[in-house]
């Protein structure tokens, strides 16, 4: 593995057989309860795994995004 490769971090497994359809792990940030927010900031599905690979960079985005820190329009 390169020094630039990043750690493959899971955060959430589709449920197998129950009326859940997602599990989160203990990595996903706890207030994260929607797959659509995890993809729209980079997770993705491998297998029945949804995997982040920078997962400082995945929580600081997702705080972010939650505090609505938006940048100011300078028109």
């Amino acid at each position: 593995m390169s020094a630039m490769a990043r750690e493959r971090v899971v955060l959430a497994r589709k449920g197998e057989n129950s009326m859940v359809k997602v599990r989160w792990t203990d990595d996903a940030p706890q207030a994260l309860n929607e797959v659509e927010e995890a993809e729209e900031l980079g997770a993705v599905w491998e297998g029945p795994e949804l995997v982040i690979y920078d997962l400082p960079g995945f929580k600081d985005l997702y705080e972010y995004y939650e505090n609505n820190q938006w940048l100011p329009d300078n028109d």
